[in-house]
């Protein structure tokens, strides 16, 4: 799938698509941003309603920065934009990202403005799980039938090109994209429970591929779980205690790999512990790190926008978080929807990123993006909330 001249070419879009970004980013800077107006719940309809691209009929990440498709995002926000009824342009998206995938002959972390399917920085098998799982969430059986032998293909290359067959987990040899692309990871414990889930779906849709073969939880248990779970297979350590990242601990359970709900109930409430002992959701959800666990080997990017993906306040992340955090602990969850109400009401707006002292993060070359695609989460537990008060 991938070759030298392929290789080379998604290296040259990935420079245009930086260059886009950072002109984009200064204009932002120069420009007020766009304020939106009336209730919680107006505000992020409207948001919604601005990320989606009518003329191609695909919801895009956001109206500014990242005003393309991204696999990862969309997956994370398709439940709730179901939730919410968006379920035509649910399916128009998916109609429109199938179609370039299967064209191109991969699934890609994001599909540019122009069309054009990419990979930033590199391939990952979270692309597919993304995708596979949001067809599921629509429950479109003639879609899903349609694209059935391409999700094939794609769990074939991903077994024979990613994985170490004794185990089924991520080769810790290869790099490969994840929720913190910049960082450089050794078979991150998120990407390999994305392939767990992608594993399982592709059991739901009656798919036998080799993958599985593999009993992921408990492969995952035992490579991972050390009081909570290790960010990834490095075995880094800081000050003799194994690092804590957040990513790693959510997405065991936002997969579905872990039952937050029933038998893995305790183990979840230490990870909240785990969050708060560490203050990674102050002032809000949430960090990935702290600054002195922060991945220390990052992509060439992290230069041009420093501090991007260390200690800040990643609000898709705080959302994923609390989505699980909805499950088991319901004053936790006002709590956090009441902060992210309050910062909704102050910009106007839904933020991407703050920096640890609760900014809006600004770079000389990167504003933080705004109207994002993730507040239908947000909405979708603020009106289940109200709902059962």
């Amino acid at each position: 799938m991938a070759s030298f001249n392929s290789t080379c070419t998604n290296n040259a879009l990935i420079i245009l698509e930086g260059l886009r970004l950072s002109v984009t980013s200064i204009k932002r800077k120069i420009r007020p941003s766009k304020k939106y107006t009336g209730t919680t719940e107006e505000i992020c309809r409207a948001i919604i309603n601005d990320c989606f691209d009518s003329k191609n009929n695909y919801f895009r990440v956001s109206p500014n920065n990242f005003k393309q498709f991204w696999a990862r995002d969309f997956g994370m926000c398709c439940e709730s934009l179901i939730y919410l009824g968006y379920n035509k342009e649910v399916k128009q998206t998916l109609l429109y990202a199938m179609e370039k995938y299967e064209k191109q002959g991969q699934i890609t972390t994001n599909i540019m403005p122009n069309g054009h399917p990419l990979d930033f920085p590199s391939h990952t098998p979270e692309s597919s799980a993304y995708m596979l799982h949001s067809l599921i969430l629509l429950n479109d059986k003639k879609l899903i039938e349609k694209y059935k032998t391409f999700f094939s293909k794609m769990a074939e290359y991903i077994f024979e090109n990613d994985i170490d067959k004794k185990t089924g987990l991520l080769r810790k040899d290869k790099h490969f994209s994840s929720m913190k692309d910049y960082a450089f990871r050794q078979s991150d414990c998120y990407n390999n429970c994305l392939l767990a889930m992608f594993a399982n779906d592709l059991k739901k849709i009656k798919v036998n591929t080799p993958l599985s073969n593999y009993n992921y939880k408990k492969n995952i248990e035992k490579a991972f779980f050390k009081d909570y779970f290790l960010e990834d297979l490095s075995g880094r350590k800081i000050l003799g205690e194994y690092i804590f990242a957040s990513d790693a601990n959510i997405f065991p359970f936002w997969t579905k790999v872990f039952d937050a709900q029933k038998k893995d109930k305790s183990l979840f409430k230490k990870i909240i512990i785990n969050i708060q002992d560490k203050k990674l959701d102050y002032p809000w959800p949430l960090k990935y790190t702290t600054k002195e666990e922060a991945s220390k080997k990052m992509h060439i990017a992290n230069i041009l926008c420093p501090g991007y993906e260390t200690d800040t306040q990643w609000i898709h992340l705080g959302l994923c978080y609390m989505k699980i955090v909805s499950e088991i602990d319901k004053p936790l969850l006002n709590k956090y929807l009441f902060q992210y109400e309050t910062l909704i009401q102050k910009h106007k707006t839904f933020y991407e990123v703050y920096d640890n002292n609760g900014q809006v993060f600004n770079r000389l070359l990167y504003k933080s993006d705004e109207a994002m695609l993730w507040c239908s989460i947000f909405l979708q537990l603020y009106l289940e909330n109200k709902k059962n008060t």
